[in-house]
C-alpha cells in the first residue's frame, strides 16, 4: 500500500514538473513567443492588428533668421515622416519680443511643448524650474553626447538640466575683406577696442559714409560689457554673489572708451544702429559694404555671410583690450531646447529633442544654423559629409583655444540688463558724463541686487 502510495505520488510530481517546463518554454519574455511557436494564445495575439499610436501635436518656439527657419521646418517634416502619428507646429521669428512673450506664456500656462532658449536667461527662468522637463533624468535622452563642461556650466540650473546645447557658439569680428582692402586695413589684425578708435577715426575722417565697425545696444549690453571688464581687470563686474565687482574710476574708464568709439567715427553711430537692433546685417550701409566688421556669434554668421557674400567674407578674432590681462574669449550654447513640463506630450517633446539633437539625419538637414552642433554624434555626421562652414568651424576654433569662463547669471537678469542699457545710453549720447554714468550704474545696480538677493533668500 506504501508503494502504491509513493508510486502515485512521484507519477504526479511528474506531471507537475512538465506542466511548469511546458508553461516556461511558452513565453521566453513579455509579448514573445516559445521556441516552438505552439502557444495557441501566442498566435491569437500576433495576429491582432497592432494599435496605431495616439495622434499628437506639440508646438516648437525659436528664433532666428531665414535660413535657421528653414532647417528646422525641413527637420520637422523629416520627423514627421518617420513618426506620423506626430504633428509639430512651428512658432518662430525673431529675437527681439521672444523672451517677453515666452515669459508671459509660462506665467499664463500656455508655453510651447518645446522651447528653445538662451543660456543668459538661466537666472530667470531657473527661478521657474517647475516648467521645465530635468532632461538629465530622461532615459530616452542620450546624454553621452554632450560636454560635460557644458552641461554644468550652461545647462545645469537650480539643480536641473533646464535644456540642452543646440550649438556651441564661438565669438569673433566677421569681417567684410573688400572694404578692408579698400582702406589698405591688414585682415589680420588683432582688434582691441583701442585699435578700432585708432583705425577707424582714419576710416571716417577718409570716406565720411565709411564706418569701421558697428554695434547695437544690446551688443554694448550683453557683449561690451562682459568682455571689456574682464580683459582688462581679469574678472566680471557684477558676480552671482549678488556684488558689484568694478570700481567707480574703472567703470568710468570703460565708459570713456565706449562713448569714444562713437564719437570717432569708428563705429556706425548708435542712433542708427539702433534701428536694426539684433539684425545689423539689414542695415544699410552694412548692406552697402559701408562698414567693414561686425562682433557676432558663430551661430549667426550665415546672416553676415550672405549679405557680404562667401567670397568677400572673413573672420577674426573677438575683440579685447589693450594690455588686457585675459585674453580669453566668450563661448556659450548657441542656445537650449527645452520641455515644458506642463506639456501634454512630455515623452513625445523628449522623445523629439533627442532625435532632433543627436541623430545624424537631423544634423544633416540642420547644419549648422545654430552654430556648430552640441552633440558628439551630430558633429561627426557633418564632419564626415564635409558639410560643416569653414568660418564656422574657424570662429569656433579660435574660441576653444582659451574659452572664458561662464558669463554670471545675474548679468543677464533683464531688470539690470535694462538699467544698464539705459545708463549706456545716456553715455553714448552725451546725456551724462561718463563719471556719472559710472555713479549712477552702480547705484542702481547695487539697489537692484539688493533687492533680488532679498527676494531669493
Amino acid at each position: 500500500m506504501k508503494g502504491l502510495t509513493r508510486m502515485i505520488c512521484f507519477v504526479c510530481i511528474v506531471a507537475v514538473l512538465a506542466v511548469f517546463a511546458a508553461g516556461c518554454g511558452q513565453v521566453t519574455s513579455k509579448g514573445s513567443e516559445s521556441a516552438s511557436g505552439t502557444s495557441s494564445q501566442n498566435n491569437d495575439t500576433a495576429a491582432k492588428p497592432t494599435d496605431k499610436p495616439k495622434q499628437v501635436t506639440m508646438r516648437f518656439s525659436w528664433w532666428g533668421a531665414d535660413n535657421r527657419h528653414k532647417a528646422t521646418l525641413e527637420a520637422i517634416e523629416a520627423y514627421r515622416k518617420l513618426n506620423p502619428h506626430v504633428t509639430i507646429e512651428g512658432e518662430y521669428g525673431g529675437y527681439d519680443g521672444y523672451q517677453q512673450k515666452l515669459m508671459t506664456q509660462l506665467a499664463g500656462g500656455s508655453a510651447p511643448d518645446l522651447i528653445q532658449t538662451d543660456p543668459i536667461w538661466n537666472q530667470q527662468l531657473g527661478a521657474q524650474k517647475e516648467n521645465f522637463v530635468d532632461l538629465s533624468r530622461e532615459s530616452a535622452i542620450d546624454m553621452s553626447q554632450f560636454d560635460e563642461g557644458v552641461i554644468n556650466g550652461f545647462c545645469l540650473v537650480n539643480g536641473i538640466v533646464l535644456g540642452l546645447p543646440m550649438g556651441i557658439n564661438g565669438f569673433g569680428v566677421q569681417i567684410n575683406k573688400s572694404f578692408m582692402e579698400k582702406f589698405n586695413i591688414p585682415l589680420d589684425t588683432r582688434w582691441t577696442y583701442e585699435k578700432i578708435i585708432e583705425v577707424g577715426r582714419k576710416v571716417h575722417e577718409q570716406d565720411n559714409e565709411c564706418y569701421l565697425y558697428i554695434e547695437d545696444l544690446t551688443g554694448l549690453q550683453v557683449k561690451f560689457m562682459c568682455d571689456y571688464t574682464r580683459a582688462k581687470y581679469g574678472r566680471y563686474w557684477i558676480d552671482d554673489d549678488y556684488e558689484i565687482h568694478i570700481t567707480k574710476e574703472e567703470l568710468t574708464e570703460q565708459f570713456t572708451t565706449m562713448k569714444e568709439l562713437f564719437d570717432s567715427g569708428a563705429a556706425v553711430p548708435l542712433g542708427e544702429a539702433a534701428l536694426y537692433n539684433n539684425k545689423l546685417e539689414q542695415y544699410p550701409k552694412f548692406i552697402n559694404g559701408q562698414v567693414g566688421m561686425v562682433q557676432d556669434w558663430s551661430g549667426l554668421l550665415a546672416k553676415y555671410k550672405e549679405v557680404i557674400g562667401t567670397d568677400n567674407f572673413a573672420v577674426g578674432d573677438s575683440i579685447i583690450v589693450e594690455n588686457a590681462v585675459d585674453t580669453s574669449t566668450t563661448y556659450k550654447p548657441s542656445m537650449l531646447l527645452s520641455v515644458y513640463s506642463k506639456s501634454k506630450h512630455v515623452d513625445e517633446a523628449v522623445k523629439f529633442t533627442n532625435w532632433f539633437l543627436n541623430d545624424k539625419e537631423a544634423a544633416l538637414i540642420l547644419k549648422d544654423s545654430r552654430s556648430i552642433p552640441g552633440s558628439k554624434s551630430a558633429r561627426q555626421a557633418l564632419i564626415e559629409n564635409n558639410v560643416l562652414d569653414k568660418d564656422v568651424m574657424q570662429m569656433v576654433e579660435n574660441t576653444l583655444k582659451n574659452p572664458a569662463p561662464p558669463v554670471p547669471l545675474i548679468m543677464n537678469n533683464s531688470e539690470i540688463a535694462e538699467i544698464t542699457k539705459d545708463v549706456i545710453q545716456k553715455v553714448v549720447f552725451g546725456e551724462i558724463t561718463p563719471e556719472n554714468g559710472a555713479e549712477e550704474l552702480i547705484t542702481r545696480v547695487s539697489e537692484k541686487l539688493e533687492a533680488l538677493k532679498a527676494e531669493s533668500n
